[in-house]
């Protein structure tokens, strides 16, 4: 009887620790995943976004400004997933810059380099749809200009 009891505790306990992994390193939304919001309410719940990149200049999108939508449907279509890369702040060959997003009166920082690394609550995700990414580095660099 014991045995059978340990069997399906230890079958128990591996089916938790995979679920967990297979949700931690699955395909996600950005949006959804940082913000803890959908789509749609982003944008009325966002106040700004300041972009400093690695000369620690910054360039502020204000909520009123014609590149807010456009950035925001951009960030929008972001998917990730995590990874177990690591994101270095002094490789500027990659150039990293980083994002404040105030959101519902919290300020969110998400550092991203060119190579679609983003670090965000100390860990490591990258990003998936690489076209998607490169509208959206086009996108930060005209604002940061």
């Amino acid at each position: 009887m014991s045995k059978k009891i340990r069997f399906i505790i230890a079958f128990f306990l591996i089916a938790m620790v995979s679920l967990y992994f297979f949700n931690e390193y699955k395909t996600k939304n950005l949006v959804q995943d940082f913000f803890d919001t959908d789509s749609d309410s982003l944008a009325e719940e966002t106040h700004d976004i300041s972009i400093i990149d690695t000369e620690v200049n910054v360039k502020t999108i204000k909520k009123d400004s014609t590149v807010f939508p456009t950035f925001i449907n951009s960030l929008k279509k972001l998917e990730i997933k995590q990874t177990s890369s690591k994101f270095y702040y002094t490789d500027y060959t990659e150039s990293p810059f980083t994002m404040i997003i105030y959101h519902n009166n919290a300020l969110h920082n998400i550092d991203i380099n060119e190579n679609g690394l983003v670090n965000f609550n100390h860990k490591t995700y990258e990003i998936q749809n690489k076209q998607e990414f490169e509208k959206f580095l086009e996108i930060v660099k005209k604002s940061a200009q």
